[in-house]
This record gives C-alpha cells, structure tokens and sequence, in this order.
C-alpha cells in the first residue's frame, strides 16, 4: 500500500504572527527585521486568504447560475422537444382536417349533382305529363265540341223532337210547311183545312173543341221537354263557352287566355 502523505495544518495569519525562532549563537537574525517581515507576511498572507475565500465564494455563486442555466436549458431543450411533437401532431389533425374537408365536400357535390339531376328529370317528367295531358284536354275539347255540335245540328232534326215529344208524353201539331210545331192542349184538336173549308169555308167554330188561331196561339219556342236552357257561342274568339242552367264551362285554353 502506498504511504500516506502526511497531511500538514494549514497556516494562518496569528500561526505566522506568533511564530517564534530560537537564537542560535551572539550574531543571529536581527528580531525587529524578521519581526516586521513577518508582519508584512501576515498582511498578505492574510489579503490572499481573503481573496481566495472570496473567490472560492464567486465560484461557489457561479457555480449555481451554472447549475440554474442548466436547468433551464435542459428545460427549454424539453418544451422545444415538446414544440416539435405538438407541431408534429398539429400537422397530422391539419391534415387530417384538410382530408376529412376535402372529402366530405367531395360527398356533398357529388350528392348536390345526383339531387340537380333528380330534379332536372322530375321536371322533364312534369314537362311531358304536361304536354300530355295539354294534349289530352285539347282532344277532349275537340271531341266536346263535336258533341256539341251534332246536339245543335240535332235540335233542328224533327225526329229527334218527335222522340222527345213521346218520351215526355207532349202532343205537338207539326204543320205541313214545315213552321214552328205547335203544343196541344186537351181542348183542342186538329182539323184538316182542305175538309173544312169544303163544308162551311169558315176555319174558326163555335164549337168548344174548335180550334181558334189568335195573337195568344201565335208560334212559341217548345216548352216542357226539359228544364234546363243551353247556350252555344260558336263565334267566340277565345272558343266555345258552354252554359248549361246558368252554370258556364270553361276550357282550360280559354281559362289561360282570360287570366
């Protein structure tokens, strides 16, 4: 094992000022000169001392701003380390935001085109369903309007009216001339004129059950077949309006021109 140096007190000021050297013969050291030399070391010994302690205090003090910069800087090494995970993760959910954003307007357009084109084939249907039925009412209003016109060619035809004088039980007197038929009553009764006028010559008699041609017995329009009047206007411009017991029908045609 290797010797132990031996470990020797340091000096002080008061061990240097209160040192003392033995006299060694009649011709030694002179005491004032080794005395004031003495003093002037424990001055610096002493000055030196305090400028170590001193120093050793400064370093002490440096050595804890050292310790707290370091500290700081491994702190700030770790915020800057989590800065750039937290960046990281900023530019992940971005992207992820960015993504999602994009393909969710993606869904959305597309979705909007499928609706535009769903509507715009509704619309086509609506167009053709139109035209259509346009078309089917102004087939209607054709065959109406035929049927209406073969009922007016039909109320000058005498045996639509001789039908309708027996459905409805009225006796009508039809003079050979063809003029306006005549309603009979029970009253009266029919002679013929070329008979009378080779008996007496005289058409009107006496008789109750004669019949007399008067103002009152003048031609009139047909009544009691029905109720209800019918009214054709066959020169209107916007088409023919059909009024049937005051209640007038409208084609659609004519409705769009009236408003």
């Amino acid at each position: 094992m290797a010797d132990k140096k031996t470990q020797t007190k340091k000096l002080t000021p008061m061990d240097i000022h209160n040192e003392e050297f033995k006299k060694r013969g009649l011709s030694g050291y002179d005491r004032r000169e080794v005395d004031s030399f003495l003093d002037r070391v424990v001055d610096d010994y002493g000055d030196a001392l305090d400028e170590t302690i001193d120093l050793k205090n400064e370093v002490a003090r440096l050595k804890t701003q050292v310790n707290d910069l370091q500290a700081k800087v491994t702190k700030y090494e770790q915020n800057e380390e989590a800065a750039k995970h937290q960046l990281a993760d900023a530019h992940v959910r971005a992207q992820e935001i960015i993504n999602t954003a994009t393909e969710q307007a993606h869904n959305e357009t597309a979705q909007a085109r499928v609706d535009v084109d769903y509507q715009k084939q509704q619309l086509d249907t609506i167009k053709d369903d139109y035209e259509r039925v346009k078309k089917e009412v102004a087939g209607y209003r054709t065959y109406i309007q035929e049927l209406l016109q073969k009922a007016i060619e039909n109320l000058n035809d005498e045996d639509w009216q001789k039908a309708l004088d027996k459905y409805f039980g009225t006796e009508r007197f039809y003079p050979p001339d063809g003029a306006e038929p005549i309603t009979l009553t029970d009253e009266e009764e029919i002679v013929d004129e070329d008979d009378d006028e080779e008996d007496t010559g005289i058409v009107d008699k006496d008789d109750d059950y004669e019949v007399n041609f008067d103002e009152e017995d003048d031609p009139q329009p047909m009544a009691g077949d029905n109720s209800n009047s019918e009214t054709i206007d066959l020169n209107n411009e916007e088409g023919p309006e059909v009024q049937v017991s005051g209640t007038s029908i409208v084609f659609p045609e004519d409705y769009k021109k009236r408003n």
